[in-house]
Protein backbone atom coordinates (compact mmCIF):
# COMPACT_ATOMS: atom_id res chain seq x y z
CA UNK A 1 0.00 0.00 0.00
CA UNK A 2 1.39 3.13 -1.29
CA UNK A 3 2.01 6.39 1.56
CA UNK A 4 -0.92 8.34 -0.03
CA UNK A 5 -3.37 4.93 0.36
CA UNK A 6 -2.27 5.06 4.29
CA UNK A 7 -2.79 8.32 4.61
CA UNK A 8 -6.47 8.52 3.20
CA UNK A 9 -7.12 5.48 5.51
CA UNK A 10 -6.08 7.03 8.34
CA UNK A 11 -7.48 10.84 7.07
CA UNK A 12 -11.02 8.77 6.74
CA UNK A 13 -10.69 6.62 10.25
CA UNK A 14 -10.41 10.05 12.08
CA UNK A 15 -12.93 11.57 10.30
CA UNK A 16 -15.20 8.57 10.97
CA UNK A 17 -14.58 8.39 15.06
CA UNK A 18 -13.93 12.38 15.75
CA UNK A 19 -17.61 12.29 14.16
CA UNK A 20 -19.12 9.44 16.55
CA UNK A 21 -17.69 11.16 19.39
CA UNK A 22 -19.49 14.58 18.58
CA UNK A 23 -22.85 12.23 18.20
CA UNK A 24 -22.12 10.96 21.90
CA UNK A 25 -21.68 14.25 23.18
CA UNK A 26 -24.82 15.55 22.01
CA UNK A 27 -27.89 15.80 24.78
CA UNK A 28 -29.53 12.51 25.13
CA UNK A 29 -28.14 11.02 22.20
CA UNK A 30 -30.53 13.16 19.97
CA UNK A 31 -28.29 14.45 17.51
CA UNK A 32 -26.92 17.21 19.40
CA UNK A 33 -31.00 18.41 20.17
CA UNK A 34 -31.34 19.60 23.91
CA UNK A 35 -33.57 17.82 25.57
CA UNK A 36 -36.90 19.35 26.42
CA UNK A 37 -37.82 18.69 30.39
CA UNK A 38 -39.89 16.95 31.04
CA UNK A 39 -39.04 13.62 28.73
CA UNK A 40 -40.51 11.12 30.33
CA UNK A 41 -42.88 10.29 33.76
CA UNK A 42 -42.26 12.36 37.32
CA UNK A 43 -42.24 10.53 40.41
CA UNK A 44 -44.22 12.18 43.21
CA UNK A 45 -43.09 10.53 46.53
CA UNK A 46 -44.61 10.82 50.03
CA UNK A 47 -42.74 9.24 52.65
CA UNK A 48 -46.15 8.81 54.17
CA UNK A 49 -48.77 5.90 54.26
CA UNK A 50 -51.73 6.64 51.92
CA UNK A 51 -54.57 8.25 53.70
CA UNK A 52 -52.52 10.87 55.74
CA UNK A 53 -52.30 14.71 54.51
CA UNK A 54 -49.15 14.43 52.33
CA UNK A 55 -51.09 11.60 50.38
CA UNK A 56 -54.30 13.51 50.33
CA UNK A 57 -52.41 16.26 49.24
CA UNK A 58 -50.26 14.84 46.70
CA UNK A 59 -52.81 12.94 44.87
CA UNK A 60 -55.06 15.75 44.45
CA UNK A 61 -52.28 17.88 43.02
CA UNK A 62 -52.17 14.84 40.64
CA UNK A 63 -55.23 14.89 39.51
CA UNK A 64 -55.90 18.47 39.17
CA UNK A 65 -52.67 18.49 37.10
CA UNK A 66 -53.74 15.83 34.88
CA UNK A 67 -57.55 16.77 34.92
CA UNK A 68 -56.24 20.35 33.20
CA UNK A 69 -53.40 19.14 31.25
CA UNK A 70 -50.76 21.28 33.07
CA UNK A 71 -47.83 18.77 32.61
CA UNK A 72 -46.87 17.04 29.40
CA UNK A 73 -45.80 13.45 31.26
CA UNK A 74 -47.79 11.58 33.37
CA UNK A 75 -46.91 11.75 37.81
CA UNK A 76 -46.91 8.71 39.64
CA UNK A 77 -47.72 9.14 43.38
CA UNK A 78 -45.36 6.68 45.26
CA UNK A 79 -45.70 6.00 48.73
CA UNK A 80 -42.53 5.33 50.81
CA UNK A 81 -43.42 5.46 54.14
CA UNK A 82 -41.22 5.09 57.44
CA UNK A 83 -38.90 6.23 60.10
CA UNK A 84 -40.82 9.61 60.40
CA UNK A 85 -40.37 10.52 56.65
CA UNK A 86 -36.97 9.64 56.75
CA UNK A 87 -36.62 6.79 54.02
CA UNK A 88 -39.07 8.64 51.68
CA UNK A 89 -36.83 12.10 52.16
CA UNK A 90 -33.50 10.17 51.99
CA UNK A 91 -34.84 8.21 48.90
CA UNK A 92 -34.98 11.37 46.86
CA UNK A 93 -32.31 13.04 48.29
CA UNK A 94 -30.15 10.07 46.36
CA UNK A 95 -31.40 11.55 43.53
CA UNK A 96 -28.65 14.53 43.28
CA UNK A 97 -29.32 16.51 40.30
CA UNK A 98 -32.07 14.05 38.50
CA UNK A 99 -35.44 16.58 38.02
CA UNK A 100 -37.70 13.33 37.84
CA UNK A 101 -38.21 13.17 41.21
CA UNK A 102 -40.32 15.48 43.69
CA UNK A 103 -41.80 15.01 47.30
CA UNK A 104 -44.15 16.54 49.59
CA UNK A 105 -42.62 18.49 52.60
CA UNK A 106 -44.90 18.08 55.77
CA UNK A 107 -44.06 18.87 59.49
CA UNK A 108 -40.98 15.84 59.81
CA UNK A 109 -39.34 17.20 56.80
CA UNK A 110 -38.17 19.79 59.46
CA UNK A 111 -38.25 17.87 62.78
CA UNK A 112 -36.94 14.52 62.06
CA UNK A 113 -33.25 16.35 61.10
CA UNK A 114 -33.39 18.29 64.50
CA UNK A 115 -33.73 15.77 66.93
CA UNK A 116 -31.48 13.37 64.90
CA UNK A 117 -33.58 11.03 63.43
CA UNK A 118 -33.17 11.96 59.60
CA UNK A 119 -29.57 11.98 57.44
CA UNK A 120 -30.69 14.58 55.24
CA UNK A 121 -32.32 18.06 55.76
CA UNK A 122 -33.68 20.92 53.59
CA UNK A 123 -30.07 21.69 52.70
CA UNK A 124 -30.00 18.26 51.02
CA UNK A 125 -32.74 19.32 48.30
CA UNK A 126 -34.12 22.13 45.88
CA UNK A 127 -37.43 23.62 46.86
CA UNK A 128 -40.08 24.01 44.16
CA UNK A 129 -42.74 25.94 45.79
CA UNK A 130 -44.90 26.38 49.19
CA UNK A 131 -48.94 25.47 48.43
CA UNK A 132 -50.48 25.79 51.59
CA UNK A 133 -50.56 26.13 55.33
CA UNK A 134 -52.28 23.32 57.83
CA UNK A 135 -52.80 23.27 61.21
CA UNK A 136 -53.72 20.97 63.41
CA UNK A 137 -57.10 19.40 65.64
CA UNK A 138 -57.44 17.58 69.20
CA UNK A 139 -60.25 14.79 68.19
CA UNK A 140 -62.08 12.66 70.31
CA UNK A 141 -64.47 9.88 69.36
CA UNK A 142 -68.09 11.18 69.40
CA UNK A 143 -68.77 8.53 72.76
CA UNK A 144 -65.96 10.01 74.29
CA UNK A 145 -66.21 11.42 77.85
CA UNK A 146 -63.98 14.09 77.33
CA UNK A 147 -66.06 17.07 76.07
CA UNK A 148 -63.36 19.84 76.56
CA UNK A 149 -59.47 20.51 76.51
CA UNK A 150 -60.04 20.84 80.24
CA UNK A 151 -61.51 17.36 80.79
CA UNK A 152 -58.43 15.65 78.91
CA UNK A 153 -55.95 17.96 81.22
CA UNK A 154 -57.54 16.87 84.18
CA UNK A 155 -57.90 13.05 83.41
CA UNK A 156 -54.19 13.21 82.30
CA UNK A 157 -53.19 14.78 86.06
CA UNK A 158 -54.91 12.10 87.35
CA UNK A 159 -53.91 9.25 85.80
CA UNK A 160 -50.60 9.80 84.73
CA UNK A 161 -49.50 7.92 81.27
CA UNK A 162 -53.06 6.63 81.54
CA UNK A 163 -54.29 8.89 78.13
CA UNK A 164 -53.15 7.82 75.16
CA UNK A 165 -52.70 10.25 72.25
CA UNK A 166 -52.62 8.68 68.51
CA UNK A 167 -49.93 10.42 65.87
CA UNK A 168 -47.94 9.96 62.94
CA UNK A 169 -44.53 9.82 64.59
CA UNK A 170 -42.30 10.74 66.30
CA UNK A 171 -41.14 13.65 64.84
CA UNK A 172 -44.41 15.09 63.16
CA UNK A 173 -46.12 18.25 63.94
CA UNK A 174 -48.62 16.39 66.23
CA UNK A 175 -46.02 14.59 68.26
CA UNK A 176 -44.46 18.42 68.89
CA UNK A 177 -47.67 19.68 69.70
CA UNK A 178 -48.27 16.25 72.18
CA UNK A 179 -45.14 17.24 74.26
CA UNK A 180 -45.86 20.95 74.63
CA UNK A 181 -49.46 20.50 75.43
CA UNK A 182 -47.64 18.44 78.12
CA UNK A 183 -45.15 20.64 79.15
CA UNK A 184 -47.60 23.80 79.60
CA UNK A 185 -50.19 21.75 81.33
CA UNK A 186 -47.59 19.66 83.63
CA UNK A 187 -49.12 16.18 82.39
CA UNK A 188 -47.74 13.22 81.10
CA UNK A 189 -49.69 11.16 78.53
CA UNK A 190 -48.52 8.10 76.41
CA UNK A 191 -47.83 9.22 72.46
CA UNK A 192 -48.69 5.96 70.41
CA UNK A 193 -47.34 6.44 66.77
CA UNK A 194 -48.92 5.14 63.63
CA UNK A 195 -47.50 5.56 59.67
CA UNK A 196 -50.04 7.85 58.70
CA UNK A 197 -53.33 9.95 59.81
CA UNK A 198 -55.48 7.34 57.87
CA UNK A 199 -54.23 5.29 60.56
CA UNK A 200 -54.67 7.22 63.76
CA UNK A 201 -57.93 7.60 62.53
CA UNK A 202 -58.98 4.11 62.41
CA UNK A 203 -56.96 3.70 65.90
CA UNK A 204 -59.28 6.40 67.41
CA UNK A 205 -62.16 4.67 66.18
CA UNK A 206 -61.50 1.30 66.98
CA UNK A 207 -60.70 2.57 70.33
CA UNK A 208 -57.05 1.82 70.67
CA UNK A 209 -56.45 5.47 71.63
CA UNK A 210 -58.61 8.42 73.49
CA UNK A 211 -57.43 11.08 71.47
CA UNK A 212 -54.99 12.04 68.44
CA UNK A 213 -54.02 15.63 66.93
CA UNK A 214 -54.71 15.18 63.14
CA UNK A 215 -55.27 17.18 60.40
CA UNK A 216 -58.18 18.97 59.37
CA UNK A 217 -58.60 17.35 56.01
CA UNK A 218 -57.81 13.83 57.56
CA UNK A 219 -61.00 14.33 60.36
CA UNK A 220 -63.18 15.54 57.85
CA UNK A 221 -65.42 12.84 57.03
CA UNK A 222 -65.29 11.38 60.40
CA UNK A 223 -66.52 14.90 61.96
CA UNK A 224 -69.27 15.03 58.97
CA UNK A 225 -70.35 11.12 59.99
CA UNK A 226 -70.50 12.44 63.60
CA UNK A 227 -67.84 9.91 64.52
CA UNK A 228 -65.77 12.13 66.05
CA UNK A 229 -65.60 15.39 67.42
CA UNK A 230 -62.89 18.43 67.63
CA UNK A 231 -62.52 19.58 71.02
CA UNK A 232 -59.85 22.17 69.78
CA UNK A 233 -57.86 23.71 66.85
CA UNK A 234 -54.35 25.10 67.08
CA UNK A 235 -54.49 27.95 64.76
CA UNK A 236 -54.63 31.76 65.84
CA UNK A 237 -58.38 32.11 65.28
CA UNK A 238 -61.33 29.50 64.32
CA UNK A 239 -61.43 27.93 61.47
CA UNK A 240 -64.28 29.00 59.09
CA UNK A 241 -65.49 25.44 58.76
CA UNK A 242 -65.55 24.33 62.11
CA UNK A 243 -66.48 28.14 64.19
CA UNK A 244 -68.65 26.02 66.90
CA UNK A 245 -64.48 24.65 67.86
CA UNK A 246 -62.63 26.54 70.18
CA UNK A 247 -58.81 27.35 69.83
CA UNK A 248 -56.54 26.06 72.45
CA UNK A 249 -55.79 29.59 73.90
CA UNK A 250 -59.27 30.27 74.23
CA UNK A 251 -59.26 27.21 76.47
CA UNK A 252 -56.52 28.38 78.74
CA UNK A 253 -53.00 26.87 76.62
CA UNK A 254 -51.40 29.66 74.33
CA UNK A 255 -50.07 27.29 71.99
CA UNK A 256 -50.24 28.11 68.22
CA UNK A 257 -48.46 25.20 65.57
CA UNK A 258 -49.17 25.05 62.06
CA UNK A 259 -47.34 24.29 58.83
CA UNK A 260 -46.01 24.50 55.68
CA UNK A 261 -47.15 22.08 52.77
CA UNK A 262 -44.88 22.75 49.58
CA UNK A 263 -42.87 20.45 46.70
CA UNK A 264 -39.30 19.83 46.83
CA UNK A 265 -36.96 18.07 44.26
CA UNK A 266 -33.75 17.04 44.63
CA UNK A 267 -30.46 19.05 44.94
CA UNK A 268 -28.89 20.69 41.82
CA UNK A 269 -31.54 19.80 39.29
CA UNK A 270 -31.82 22.00 36.39
CA UNK A 271 -32.97 25.16 36.56
CA UNK A 272 -34.87 24.92 33.53
CA UNK A 273 -37.00 21.93 35.52
CA UNK A 274 -37.52 24.12 38.49
CA UNK A 275 -38.75 26.91 36.57
CA UNK A 276 -40.95 24.43 34.77
CA UNK A 277 -42.25 22.61 37.96
CA UNK A 278 -42.43 26.06 39.79
CA UNK A 279 -44.39 27.37 37.06
CA UNK A 280 -47.40 23.87 36.85
CA UNK A 281 -47.82 24.35 40.33
CA UNK A 282 -48.49 27.63 40.20
CA UNK A 283 -51.00 27.36 37.74
CA UNK A 284 -52.14 24.17 39.98
CA UNK A 285 -52.76 26.93 42.99
CA UNK A 286 -55.12 28.58 40.64
CA UNK A 287 -57.47 26.63 39.59
CA UNK A 288 -60.83 26.17 40.79
CA UNK A 289 -60.56 22.19 41.56
CA UNK A 290 -57.68 22.68 44.01
CA UNK A 291 -59.69 25.69 45.86
CA UNK A 292 -62.63 23.98 46.32
CA UNK A 293 -61.84 20.15 46.45
CA UNK A 294 -58.56 20.55 48.67
CA UNK A 295 -58.37 23.84 50.59
CA UNK A 296 -61.89 24.12 51.49
CA UNK A 297 -62.69 20.77 51.77
CA UNK A 298 -59.40 20.23 54.43
CA UNK A 299 -59.85 23.62 55.47
CA UNK A 300 -56.16 23.99 54.38
CA UNK A 301 -55.22 27.84 53.79
CA UNK A 302 -53.92 28.32 50.43
CA UNK A 303 -50.52 30.21 50.68
CA UNK A 304 -48.34 29.65 47.30
CA UNK A 305 -44.52 30.43 47.63
CA UNK A 306 -42.10 30.83 44.75
CA UNK A 307 -38.91 28.54 45.02
CA UNK A 308 -36.70 31.45 45.99
CA UNK A 309 -39.87 32.53 48.52
CA UNK A 310 -40.09 28.66 49.71
CA UNK A 311 -36.51 28.21 50.03
CA UNK A 312 -36.43 31.28 52.79
CA UNK A 313 -39.80 29.58 54.72
CA UNK A 314 -37.50 26.18 55.04
CA UNK A 315 -35.26 28.48 56.74
CA UNK A 316 -37.60 30.12 58.89
CA UNK A 317 -39.54 27.07 59.60
CA UNK A 318 -36.58 25.18 60.91
CA UNK A 319 -35.42 28.28 62.84
CA UNK A 320 -39.35 27.64 64.38
CA UNK A 321 -39.18 24.42 65.07
CA UNK A 322 -35.64 24.33 66.86
CA UNK A 323 -37.07 27.19 69.30
CA UNK A 324 -39.72 25.10 69.70
CA UNK A 325 -37.91 22.01 70.85
CA UNK A 326 -35.62 23.58 72.87
CA UNK A 327 -38.18 25.17 74.67
CA UNK A 328 -39.70 21.96 75.29
CA UNK A 329 -36.58 20.27 76.75
CA UNK A 330 -35.95 23.03 79.67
Amino acid sequence: MSKKIRWLALLTLLVFVGGALLTGCGSSGTGGKKETYPAKSIEFVVPFAAGGGSDIMARMLVKVITDNKLCSQPIAVNNKPGGSGSIGYAYVAEKKGDPYYIASVSSSFYTAPIMGKSPVSYKDFTPICGLAMDTLLLVVREDSKYKSVKDVIDDAKARPKGVSVGGTSGTSDDAVMFYAMQDRTGTEMKYVPYNSGGEVMTALLGGHVDIVWTNPGEALGHLQAKKVRALAVASKERLSALPDVPTLKEQGIDLVLAQFRGIIAPKDIPQEAVAYLETMFKKVAETPGWKEDYLKKNMVEGRFMNSKEFAQALVDTTKMYEEFLAKMKK
